[in-house]
């Protein structure tokens, strides 16, 4: 995203605190070609605690990885923790908007758990990078707030350049699975400028490659386009590389919260 221009350094960032926000992510992974609009919003891995919506006392774990196919269509595998104890598959159903509804195929149980098997969840998003989930069967219910785990959600940090100084950036990545990588980026002051992020081949949850496209700036010094490299680190922050135009930038990013 930083490039030169009359033989000086151009620095594109993102950034994420003055005065430019990220707006809604876009359904990037089928572009509206496929009957699964938004689908690479939910691709990755979660994880969140849920509650019953008749007894809030009861609570259990939700862990699914969610994988989106090239044609957008989404599936997921799922475990669901003591006191239910039981483990399966979420099969997509249909979309409305931001809601994506799946068939819960129940494939083991831990005896003497709480499972019922035959539920549908319904998954849509929610704010800073969550998932909302929702699970009925008859009169029987729950529901969570699941959290991006890996490299998958927002991150907001300071990037540091040579002969720029220090600039907050903020970005979103979504659809880090089965190839599916896309997300924004926001830069601040001085560069105040904001721009997309798409596949640089294939990534992992814990490593992605993106290819930054700067779509919009208030400053004559933001434009280019680069490649982001960004990994987990032990102490769950983000490691953030940007190359491109003769330009390195490098931060160590926190979850938005």
């Amino acid at each position: 995203m930083r490039s030169a221009r009359r033989a000086r350094p151009i620095a594109l960032a993102l950034v994420a605190g003055v005065g430019v926000g990220l707006a809604a992510v876009p359904a990037m992974a089928d572009g509206g070609r496929t009957a699964w609009p938004g689908s690479a919003l939910l691709a990755g891995a979660w994880s969140g605690t849920a509650s019953s919506t008749s007894n809030p006392d009861f609570t259990f774990p939700v862990t699914t990885t969610m994988s989106v196919a090239a044609t957008g269509r989404p599936t997921g595998m799922v475990n669901l923790g003591a006191p239910v104890n039981c483990a399966g598959a979420w099969n997509p159903l249909s979309t409305a908007g931001r809601v994506t509804t799946f068939a819960e195929d129940i494939a083991s149980r831990v005896p003497g758990g709480d499972c019922i098997k035959g539920g549908t969840v319904r998954l849509s998003t929610a704010s800073e990078g969550r998932l909302r989930y929702v699970w009925t069967k008859g009169d029987d219910g729950s529901v969570s707030y699941l959290d991006p785990v890996g490299v998958s959600g927002a991150w907001v940090g300071t990037l540091t350049q040579a002969g720029l100084g220090t600039v907050p950036v903020r970005i979103r990545v979504v659809g880090v699975s089965a190839g599916q990588m896309d997300g924004v980026a926001s830069y601040g002051a001085p560069l105040a400028c904001s721009g997309r992020l798409e596949p640089q081949g294939t990534g992992s949850q814990r490593r992605a490659v993106l290819r930054e496209v700067i779509t919009r700036s208030a400053s004559t010094a933001c434009v280019g386009v680069g490649t982001m490299t960004v990994s987990m680190r032990s102490d769950g922050r983000l490691s953030y590389r940007w190359e491109g135009g003769g330009v390195v930038s490098t931060a160590t990013l926190r979850r938005a919260g």
